[in-house]
């Protein structure tokens, strides 16, 4: 319990955030890039699971649309942007068996990660009619 208005819950030392990212796409903005480029946007962007994740469900465009807005998530929570040579395919967007979204890193992307002593990626996903939206939370291991 805080004594006054002064003091400040703080989180533990040894557990602490390294990133925090966000990113809202328009679905209808990956559709048509998905339209316009088929294969050479698809492999750019998703790694074949994720291709086959989402051409699984009934509306492939908004499933594509949350899996980029969270690799942009992650690019804004590392803080470096196109900068440090990454690509889009290093970052795997995938879920457990109940549903939660995952996220796997490979590469630059990985080493970027290690260089941070990032711990866990905390993923969000949320879309509904006309946008996806995409949340990560990278927090740093134990010291």
């Amino acid at each position: 319990m805080l004594d006054s208005a002064s003091e400040v819950a703080r989180a533990p030392t040894d557990e602490m955030i390294a990133g925090i990212g966000i990113d809202l796409v328009k679905i209808k903005r990956i559709q048509e890039a998905v339209q316009k480029w088929d294969k050479r946007f698809l492999n750019r962007v998703f790694t074949p699971p994720e291709q086959q994740y989402c051409y699984g469900h009934l509306d492939p465009a908004l499933h594509f649309s949350g899996r980029f807005a969270v690799k942009e998530a992650v690019f804004k929570a590392l803080g470096t942007g196109w900068r440090s040579g990454v690509r889009w395919t290093e970052i795997e967007v995938t879920n457990n068996p109940q549903g939660k979204p995952m996220v796997t890193v490979t590469g630059r992307v990985k080493q970027l990660m290690a260089d941070l002593k990032v711990a866990e990626i905390h993923v969000s996903i949320s879309h509904d009619t006309d946008y996806a939206i995409g949340q990560v939370i990278l927090v740093k291991g134990k010291s």
